[in-house]
């Protein structure tokens, strides 16, 4: 009776620790930080991960990859670092500048 009991306690407990690891379905809560990793009281805790690299949290509650980025073309001088720049023009649309040494060049989707 006595080992019984033992081996129940030990099934009891491995249970409980198998429901707190189980598979999450809802990231609502974001990207959580290292302060609330201990926290499994809280109700967030539940929605969040605690890294998500190339992945952004959708509004209703998914995760879903980031988009990569797409090769245009060279710079007009490889031999120096440019720098490119992101810019919302008043008409809308986005525009990629590229800052050369002594030249800017203007991308646009």
């Amino acid at each position: 009776m006595k080992y019984f009991i033992i081996i129940l306690i030990i099934c009891v407990v491995c249970s409980a620790s198998m429901a707190l690891t189980g598979m999450i379905h809802s990231f609502n809560s974001g990207e959580l930080t290292g302060k609330l990793f201990a926290r499994a009281e809280l109700k967030k805790w539940y929605s969040g991960a605690s890294k998500m690299e190339n992945f952004y949290c959708q509004t209703h509650g998914g995760a879903a990859k980031r988009p990569g980025s797409h090769y245009i073309t060279e710079t007009a001088d490889s031999t120096v670092t440019s720098r490119l720049i992101g810019f919302d023009g008043a008409d809308g649309e986005a525009r990629i500048l590229e800052f050369g040494e002594k030249t800017i060049r203007f991308y646009k989707e």
